[in-house]
């Protein structure tokens, strides 16, 4: 139940647009429903998913001072686990995404229980993902990942993020790495 509520917890941050930065400019992106099959991030079925409209302005994430950017969000259960993934995209041309911090400094920040995360992997990189696993304070196996997109301007046309915990107990098989990597994927030109 604590990986359910961290993970709900980290859907609130993403949301908030804390993992990959606040815009700073012109928009403010806001964050609507939508069915999954309308959003840039291709998931299993059963997901919820979210997006924000088009924004314009400076953005932390951004390798640029301006542009158009817009982030796509789904979160749920998948084979038991909780999940969430969230696409952060540059939709102009000039504007690039970057990465904020290191994959294991955003897992601990995203987190609630983020100061008491531990055991974390070396960073490894399966199906063109960087990934690590973890546990958390209440004992959930959990794997963590980011995927690049084509580079652009100072940095990339999107960066894919996303979180697995498997129920307390239950260790995170190689198997269900892959399948979480390879479960989520970039929809778009």
């Amino acid at each position: 139940m604590s990986a359910i509520r961290s993970l709900c917890a980290l859907t609130v941050a993403g949301l908030a647009l804390v993992w990959v930065g606040t815009a700073l400019a012109q928009d403010t992106p806001r964050w609507s429903d939508i069915d999954c099959a309308q959003s840039r991030l291709a998931t299993p079925p059963g997901l919820q998913c979210k997006a924000t409209q088009n924004y314009a302005g400076g953005d932390r994430s951004s390798g640029s001072a301006g542009g158009t950017f817009r982030r796509f969000l789904a979160s749920g259960r998948m084979a038991g686990a909780g999940v969430f993934y969230y696409l952060a995209e540059a939709t102009s041309l000039g504007a690039s995404v970057m990465e904020g911090a290191s994959l294991q400094k955003d897992i601990r920040s995203e987190m609630t229980d983020g100061n008491m995360i531990h055991e974390f992997s070396p960073m490894g990189n399966r199906g063109g993902a960087d990934y690590m696993t973890f546990m958390t304070g209440a004992g959930n196996s959990c794997v963590g990942i980011r995927r690049y997109g084509p580079s652009q301007g100072d940095g990339y046309k999107w960066i894919l993020y996303g979180v697995s915990c498997d129920p307390r107990g239950r260790t995170i098989t190689e198997a269900e790495i892959d399948g979480f990597i390879s479960g989520a994927s970039y929809r778009g030109s």
